[in-house]
């Protein structure tokens, strides 16, 4: 019975002992993650963060909807390793990692900032036919939204927009004036403007400035946008003095053909709009063609002809060329780019004359020519006699005294004997008469290597009744044809220094248009060229 009361502890006990010991191994211990981040921030930049990834679990694993596209994933022992591609869109990228240690998971966010909105269109002017038609405007952005607004509301343009592209697509203007709407592209802070233009039912037509260098881009979607054609082009030939040039039909019923010229392909020479026949001619004789002009930004730049305009904004001048010949009649529109000046310029308060007592006088000679610079108190510089005949004096140079300013020196070039002999009734007197002045900006202004005539001189000169007539190489021509008077201007260098030289000369030959015209102002521009050279300027 004792023996009982012994062994009974004991083998509940060893069940007990049993018991634990089963119960201690088959323990489970729960999964367990903690992350350093749980929330990463890049700039738009590429960059890389480690994340310490903290967990009781032999493997855990990462993942993202994003990876491959901007974001990777590396595993590296204990750490998790993000690396983001530069961001070049316009927009937050935004996502997130999820990261798994046996069933524990921690979410990651990431997130990087938006690169710099960009923007870009084209065309910026977008020109659209008299009868309608539609045109694309290419939209490049690095952001996902763009917004299209007008100026003002149309019922005339409809505007449609996609992802990369606005379509214009305008009804016919049945007016005869050219309508005009902006659109505005923004896309962040970023905006971009755009201008469409229609033209109207076109009496009178007006080119675009091809700008400096010459843009033939420009030109053909100007021209081609209001429903020219081109019929021909030209190569430029200069060997042959060939210009090249781009002829277009226009959809005026008048002025039916426009001409751009270069010399090169680069420097626009002019742009020429013919219309033929006496409807051309009673146009331009219509108080609705000054009207137009004027509309449009021109005025009259030569006191003394209504032939003769200038338009600031554009940069381009006109003149008139009208013919009323039997059998050929018609007008010529001739419009000249002109370069834009970097500042204004002081001219002369009055234009300076060489004195017309001495010019192509007949009987006033080299002596006479003396006493008048005697007179007038001016010292004799220098004296040259002709290379040909070596008792004819070719001419003589004078400082003038102070009273004289702002001309410090006037030049006389004499009619002489010829390398052929021959000689000019006028022989002796003074054929070409020249004034210097030290301050080129009277007159000139440097472009390059080039020396161009100021502008605030040639509304001067426009105001006197002078007109453009032709540019070769630095010299520039003006002819008012009331008096037959030439003034060439021009900087030369005097004493290995630049100066204004303005040279005057008579010749009824050189105004008007036609071939005989040409070849006047051809051997106009030979003349003032053998001065130049006998100056040695």
């Amino acid at each position: 019975m004792r023996l009982k009361k012994t062994i009974f502890p004991l083998l509940l006990g060893g069940i007990l002992l049993s018991v634990l010991s089963c119960a201690k191994e088959d323990e489970f211990e729960l999964p367990t993650l903690v992350l350093s981040e749980t929330s990463v921030a890049f700039d738009r930049g590429a960059g890389e963060r480690n994340i310490s990834v903290n967990t009781n679990q032999e493997h855990w694993t990462a993942a993202s909807p994003q990876e491959g596209d901007w974001l990777t994933l590396i595993q590296d022992g204990d750490v998790l390793k993000l690396k983001v591609a530069e961001n070049k869109m316009g927009n937050q990228r935004m996502g997130h990692v999820i990261v798994n240690a046996n069933g524990a998971t921690g979410k990651i966010d990431v997130t990087q900032s938006a690169a710099d909105v960009s923007l870009e269109v084209m065309p910026e002017v977008v020109y659209l036919p008299q009868t309608g038609g539609e045109k694309v405007v290419d939209i490049s952005t690095n952001s996902a939204i763009y917004d299209i607004t007008t100026s003002e509301g149309v019922d005339w343009l409809k505007i449609h927009k996609f992802s990369e592209e606005i379509k214009l697509v305008a009804e016919c203007n049945n007016t005869d004036q050219t309508r005009m709407v902006k659109l505005y592209a923004k896309s962040g802070d970023q905006m971009r403007e755009i201008v469409v233009s229609q033209a109207g039912i076109q009496r009178y037509l007006l080119p675009i400035n091809p700008g400096m260098p010459q843009d033939v881009h420009k030109i053909m979607d100007y021209e081609l946008g209001r429903g020219s054609y081109l019929r021909e082009y030209q190569q430029a030939m200069p060997g042959f003095g060939i210009e090249e040039t781009y002829t277009f039909i226009t959809p005026s019923p008048i002025f039916t053909l426009m001409q751009y010229c270069s010399p090169d392909g680069v420097t626009s020479s002019q742009i020429i709009n013919i219309g033929d026949g006496m409807v051309a001619v009673d146009a331009v004789k219509d108080k609705a063609f000054e009207k137009f002009l004027t509309n449009n930004g021109y005025t009259r730049s030569n006191s003394e002809s209504d032939r003769e305009y200038f338009n600031e904004k554009e940069l381009l001048s006109l003149k008139v060329f009208v013919s009323e010949k039997p059998g050929g009649e018609g007008v010529n529109l001739t419009y000249t780019p002109v370069i834009k000046q970097v500042k204004e310029l002081k001219t002369f308060d009055k234009l300076p004359y060489y004195p017309f007592e001495l010019l192509q006088v007949a009987n006033v000679k080299v002596p006479e020519v003396e006493a008048f610079e005697k007179k007038a108190g001016s010292k004799e510089e220098e004296r040259s006699y002709n290379e040909f005949k070596k008792t004819e004096v070719s001419q003589i140079q004078y400082i003038l005294n102070a009273s004289q300013q702002p001309a410090y020196s006037r030049i006389h070039i004499f009619f002489t004997t010829g390398e052929d002999g021959k000689a000019d009734e006028k022989l002796g007197s003074v054929q070409i008469g020249a004034l210097l002045f030290k301050n080129t900006d009277l007159g000139v202004w440097k472009y390059g290597k080039k020396w161009l005539v100021t502008n605030e001189l040639k509304k001067k000169l426009g105001e006197e009744g002078f007109s453009f007539l032709r540019t070769t190489n630095n010299t520039h021509f003006f002819g008012r044809q009331r008096d037959h008077l030439l003034i060439a201007v021009t900087c030369v260098v005097d004493n290995n220094v630049p100066v204004l030289a303005l040279l005057y000369n008579y010749d009824n030959t050189v105004f008007g248009a036609g071939s005989k015209v040409v070849k006047a102002q051809d051997k106009m521009i030979s003349n003032f060229n053998k001065a130049k050279k006998m100056l040695k300027f």
